[in-house]
C-alpha cells in the first residue's frame, strides 16, 4: 500500500511537472532582460534592456508597460503589446517597440522564460521572470 500511494504521488507530480500551457500562464507582472546585436548596415549600438511588462490573461500587454535601454536610450519608453502562448509553452512576443518579435520557451513551473528576439535594427537574446 505504501507503495502505491508513493507511486500515485509521483506520477502526479511528473503530470504538474508536464502540463501543457494555456494563455492564461502569460497573465502577471514580467521583468524581461535583453541583450541586443546590430544587425549590418544598421546606425544602432549594441546594447542591453530592461521591461516590465504587464500581461492580463489574454496576453494583452498594458501600455503602461515600459522598457528602458542602456548606452543610446535611458528614459522609460511605454509598450504595448501582445503575448501569445501556446500549448508546448512557447510564447510568441510582439511589442510595440521598433516591431519587437520575441520567440521565447517558458519554463515548466510557468515563472520565467529564455529565447530571442528581432526588431527593425537588431537581434538578441531575451530572459524574463514573473514578479
Amino acid at each position: 500500500m505504501k507503495n502505491i500511494i508513493t507511486f500515485a504521488i509521483l506520477a502526479f507530480s511528473i503530470q504538474q511537472v508536464s502540463a501543457a500551457c494555456k494563455q492564461a500562464d502569460a497573465k502577471g507582472t514580467w521583468i524581461t532582460y535583453q541583450a541586443a546585436f546590430v544587425t549590418p548596415f544598421s546606425d544602432k549600438d549594441s546594447h542591453v534592456g530592461q521591461c516590465k511588462l504587464v500581461v492580463d490573461a489574454t496576453g494583452v500587454v498594458n501600455p503602461a508597460s515600459f522598457c528602458e535601454f542602456v548606452t543610446f536610450q535611458t528614459d522609460q519608453m511605454p509598450t504595448g503589446g501582445k503575448i501569445t502562448v501556446n500549448k508546448d509553452c512557447s510564447a510568441d512576443i510582439n511589442l510595440d517597440l521598433g516591431s519587437f518579435v520575441g520567440q521565447v520557451q517558458i519554463t515548466n513551473n510557468k515563472n520565467a522564460f529564455s529565447g530571442r528576439f528581432e526588431t527593425e535594427t537588431v537581434s538578441g537574446i531575451t530572459n524574463g521572470v514573473k514578479q
